[in-house]
């Protein structure tokens, strides 16, 4: 998990971006409702909901939720990566992660199964899950573990931070070029390290989607491209069953395919 993390940030780091801790949190939510519930619906709704819960807790632990502002640098350039480097800023980010594993995963625990005990909702459809669903087959994943990215809608846990749907569409290109590595051995680790810090391919993965994105929607932000906040899960739902977002799925569906054929 965490090395998809680090993929992705390296073509995906914007100012807006949500700290990786958070979106690692949103992505583990998932896994454990896959297993946790028996149908696609409840898996979908709890993993949301948990990211929300998510959401809440973490500015208590890094002070914000977004990677530039606990940070105070810019993934963007190679200046800004080597001064993540030189400044200890990964020390940093491997203390709050200290903090924050244990007290997410006992919030994770905690908020699936207080969704176990709520009335369960009619329908929750998810920008973030029908993006992945389309791509299931150019990213070799099973259509199972589209659930996954379902706290990613609305800009990660209804945020209306970076769009669900492009988020998606990144973890999708991960999961694909994770799957693709079958040299495990701690040369290739440390070339994969200097390539993150150059930058080296940025423009031939999560950057060049996010660049298509945001020249395609002015923005890769969800409250900017919709015009809006989503204020429920259900409200969220009804807004994508409703054909709300759709181009912007198929957009970034099509979008991810195309790349990885």
């Amino acid at each position: 998990m965490s090395r998809l993390c680090i993929h992705s940030l390296g073509g995906f780091c914007t100012l807006a971006m949500p700290c990786g801790l958070l979106t690692g949190g949103a992505l583990t939510a998932g896994f454990i409702a896959r297993d946790r519930f028996d149908n696609e619906k409840m898996r979908t709704a709890a993993a949301l909901y948990t990211t929300i819960q998510l959401t809440k807790a973490h500015p208590e632990t890094t002070g914000s939720v977004n990677c530039i502002e606990i940070t105070n640098v810019s993934f963007q350039t190679l200046g800004g990566r080597l001064r993540y480097i030189q400044e200890g800023k990964g020390r940093m980010c491997g203390r709050l992660h200290l903090r924050w594993a244990p007290k997410a995963h006992d919030l994770i625990d905690n908020a699936l199964t207080e969704f176990s005990k709520h009335e369960k909702p009619k329908g929750c459809e998810n920008c973030a899950v029908q993006t992945l669903k389309k791509t299931v087959s150019a990213a070799g994943m099973r259509e199972e573990d589209t659930v996954l990215a379902a706290g990613l809608a609305g800009g990660v846990g209804l945020l209306g931070n970076v769009c669900g749907t492009l988020a998606a569409g990144v973890f999708a290109i991960s999961v694909n070029h994770y799957q693709g590595q079958t040299n495990n051995k701690r040369d290739s680790k440390i070339r994969g390290a200097l390539q993150e810090i150059s930058g080296h391919g940025r423009k031939d993965s999560g950057t060049q989607l996010r660049l298509a994105f945001k020249g395609q929607f002015g923005s890769e932000l969800c409250n900017q491209i919709i015009q809006r906040e989503f204020q429920s899960i259900v409200d969220h739902s009804e807004f994508i069953e409703q054909g709300g977002c759709k181009d912007v799925i198929d957009f970034t569906a099509e979008w991810v395919e195309q790349y990885l054929s």
